[in-house]
């Protein structure tokens, strides 16, 4: 009875260890295929580094698998976000931060893939394959593997064996189910390697999401030694007193249909603090020889506030810095005299 129980146990576990030797194996020829797909491994092996941009943002990638982006334009560097096999760290506005959890574990799988010019190179070994799944209007074959706390699924075309999905699931108690997909679009060959034209960015399927359309695709450049161990930011620089900030302009724009003009600072919330500034607080903003009254916001305003001849300054909700608003046609001759690091200040108005 013993013997027999044994030899079924050994029995399973033979099984259990062929269905995943099965898997690995159909997973890494799936891989070489990519790789094929992609240019080969020729082709791949002549890239060093490539960076690619997205609006103001720039993405640099190394071979090695280290990833750079960079916030920013004219000079002026916003925000900077390293990434390794170790960790993920954000400089913003000269306040640098460790990434942690589901935010650390994306931007260090995005990092593999990115750095292997969208291929499963620096997966390679680490992936299952789980057959094949519907995705869109055919099936497609999907590869798994763990970064972190998160689950990764690809989703690859079986006559192509490009990638077209790649999602990354998880879950926190703190905010519960995480999901987010990046669809891939047509992809381009440029120098003998085929990349991505855009990818969709959407957290959860059929939701509005993203659309990040890639450009300005270099290899090969000549970047510093330590380029990619670099977090500075080229903010220009704060002064704080009680009741007053003095700075610098990071960008500017004009919207000629509503007559606004936006005025980014490197002002944070550490500097509105120490300053002393409190919500519905009257200010004097000092800008290219100009005096004007500004009404301060510590969240954004109602609606009303973004009225004709109006002035405010409120939290960028999209980064850690401050913006200006001037809604009032006499002011954009100010567009003329405002460039990047155009120092600045702001006071109450006492």
């Amino acid at each position: 009875m013993a013997k027999n129980r044994w030899l079924i146990c050994f029995s399973c576990l033979a099984f259990l260890l062929g269905s995943v030797l099965m898997s690995c194996s159909k997973a890494n020829k799936i891989v070489e295929e990519n790789i094929k797909a992609a240019g080969g491994a020729e082709n791949l092996l002549q890239v060093k580094n490539f960076s690619f941009k997205y609006g103001s943002t720039t993405y640099y990638m190394s071979s090695d698998g280290q990833m750079k982006l960079t916030q920013g334009k004219d000079a002026i560097i916003t925000e900077v976000i390293l990434v390794d096999q170790d960790g993920a760290k954000r400089n913003c506005f000269n306040n640098i931060t460790e990434l942690t959890g589901h935010q650390k574990s994306t931007y260090q799988g995005l990092a593999k893939l990115r750095c292997g010019l969208f291929t499963l190179s620096h997966f390679k070994g680490q992936l299952e394959f789980e057959g094949l799944r519907k995705f869109g209007p055919k099936e497609h074959y999907l590869l798994t593997t763990h970064i972190g706390d998160l689950d990764v699924e690809f989703y690859l075309d079986p006559e192509e064996y490009k990638i077209k999905r790649l999602v990354f699931k998880g879950f926190d108690p703190s905010e519960g189910t995480y999901k987010v997909n990046h669809d891939f679009g047509p992809y381009q060959k440029i120098n003998g390697v085929n990349i991505p034209s855009s990818w969709f960015d959407s957290k959860v399927v059929g939701t509005r999401g993203s659309l990040y359309e890639i450009r300005d695709v270099k290899l090969n450049q000549s970047l510093e030694e330590d380029f990619f161990s670099k977090l500075e930011v080229n903010v220009g620089n704060v002064e704080i007193e009680q009741g007053a900030l003095n700075g610098n302009v990071v960008q500017s724009s004009f919207r000629l249909r509503s007559d606004t003009l936006t005025i980014g600072t490197n002002w944070t919330e550490d500097g509105i603090q120490k300053a002393g500034f409190k919500a519905k607080d009257r200010l004097i903003l000092e800008i290219g020889g100009r005096k004007i009254t500004v009404d301060f916001y510590d969240s954004p305003p109602p609606r009303s506030a973004y009225s004709p001849g109006s002035s405010l300054m409120i939290p960028n909700q999209r980064s850690e810095n401050y913006l200006i608003y001037i809604i009032s046609p006499k002011d954009k001759d100010l567009v003329e005299k405002i460039e990047p690091l155009l120092p600045i200040r702001i006071k109450k108005n006492i």
